[in-house]
């Protein structure tokens, strides 16, 4: 990546590839696999298909309306409209991700859409044991953005005092005393709170 800043529309354009990604996977997937579990707790691969595809749609007045009905529980939402989009026929989900829209919040920081992506692939390619890869720009620009976007405060104070160091990438991140290696992915995904092997990953101190 070298000293370049990179710019919203470098993460929106890596953001857009990395869905292109996920399309890929889904589109590759048996029935078993699609109702296999997630990594994201409570849901399978299918509805965390129908989450990302509900971004790629959902307008303000929906979402205001969705969250109303939710009484204001965004995770509650999010359950709710992730059911509703897993019922639609396999082949209707994956051509409802083969696009390049986005939700608002997602215009306006395409750092949200590039992790969201991110995450949500490895949460469906992880447990499926379909490989952890990714492109080496695509995960150094999460793992950045995850630890500098003040959107995601809490994820980055799990490792508050940390030095990150990735393993298999040309990246690190702080200047703690204690220190955390291991894999680019492996590092993101504990970041973002989702369960790693502990072999993946290394603490100094």
């Amino acid at each position: 990546m070298g000293d370049r800043v990179m710019t919203a529309a470098d993460k929106r354009t890596l953001a857009l590839a990395e869905r292109r990604r996920l399309t890929s996977t889904l589109a590759g997937l048996t029935s078993r696999q699609w109702a296999s579990p997630s990594l994201c707790a409570g849901w399978t691969v299918r509805e965390v298909a129908g989450h990302v595809a509900e971004n790629t749609r959902v307008g303000l007045g929906g979402f205001l309306l969705g969250m109303v009905r939710a009484r204001f529980d965004h995770d509650e939402y999010n359950r709710r409209a992730a059911a509703r989009w897993a019922l639609l026929p396999t082949r209707d989900l994956v051509a409802a991700l083969d696009t390049d829209r986005m939700m608002l919040v997602f215009r306006l920081s395409p750092a949200l859409l590039l992790v969201d992506n991110v995450v949500h692939h490895q949460d469906i390619r992880r447990p499926l044991g379909l490989g952890t890869e990714i492109p080496e720009q695509v995960v150094a620009a999460a793992l950045t953005a995850v630890l500098t976007e003040g959107a995601f405060a809490a994820e980055a104070r799990r490792v508050a005092g940390n030095r990150l160091v990735a393993t298999d990438i040309d990246w690190r991140h702080g200047e703690g005393q204690a220190e955390l290696r291991g894999p680019a992915e492996a590092l993101l995904m504990h970041v973002m709170g989702r369960p790693v092997d502990p072999a993946e990953l290394r603490s100094t101190r």
